[in-house]
Parts: C-alpha cells; sequence; structure tokens
C-alpha cells in the first residue's frame, strides 16, 4: 500500500469531499496507514519540503492525478484501511524514500 495514491475523505474535511492521499507509510497490526494529502492549490507548495507532482515529474504519469499537484507534509493524517475509497496510482520508490527523508529530517530537526 506504501506508495500508492488513493482517494479519501480527510478527516478534518468539512465538505467530506474525496480527496486524492499519498501512502507514506502503513503500520503494524491494525492496517493504519499515515497518509499526506494532495492538493492542486499550487500556491501551498512549501519548497525544500513539500513534493511538486507536475508535468515535469517522472512520476506524473503513473500518479493517476489529472491536475498538477502538491503532496503536502503539512497535511498528514492516520487512516484505517477501510476509510481508503480506492486507489489511482502511485509514486516511484526514490520519490517515495526523497519524501519520507524530507518528513524524518524535519521531525528531527532541534530548534
Amino acid at each position: 500500500m506504501e506508495r500508492k495514491i488513493i482517494v479519501t475523505v480527510f478527516p478534518q474535511d468539512k465538505q467530506q469531499k474525496l480527496r486524492p492521499a499519498l501512502v507514506l507509510r502503513e503500520f503494524p497490526k491494525y492496517g493504519d496507514v499515515l497518509v499526506c494529502g494532495i492538493t492542486s492549490q499550487l500556491h501551498q507548495y512549501i519548497e525544500g519540503f513539500d513534493l511538486m507532482i507536475d508535468l515535469r515529474h517522472p512520476d506524473f504519469g503513473k500518479t493517476g492525478l489529472k491536475h498538477p499537484g502538491i503532496c503536502r507534509l503539512n497535511m498528514l493524517s492516520m487512516l484505517s484501511v477501510s476509510d481508503i475509497n480506492g486507489a489511482i496510482g502511485e509514486i516511484g520508490s526514490e520519490t517515495h524514500r526523497g519524501l519520507l527523508k524530507r518528513l524524518s529530517e524535519y521531525l528531527l530537526k532541534t530548534k
């Protein structure tokens, strides 16, 4: 399931709209997954932190996204597998590893 781009309703979304998200990590035993939201609001991009997936990105064609989007690392959520309404695509393993590295480096950074 890791690296898959899924569609789900984010818990904090009052509109209850299906939105794309990237599965960052699957957790043991209960089937919960850590996801980051994907938005088409390109002005929300945080350079050096988020991942821009546009037509120039080598993984764009296999993501299933209809428009360029941003994997927002500050839009994280834990979901049960039962909250996932299907997968539309995926990102490559190198892209996935790079995103996890950015997130872990940020979490380990001291102020």
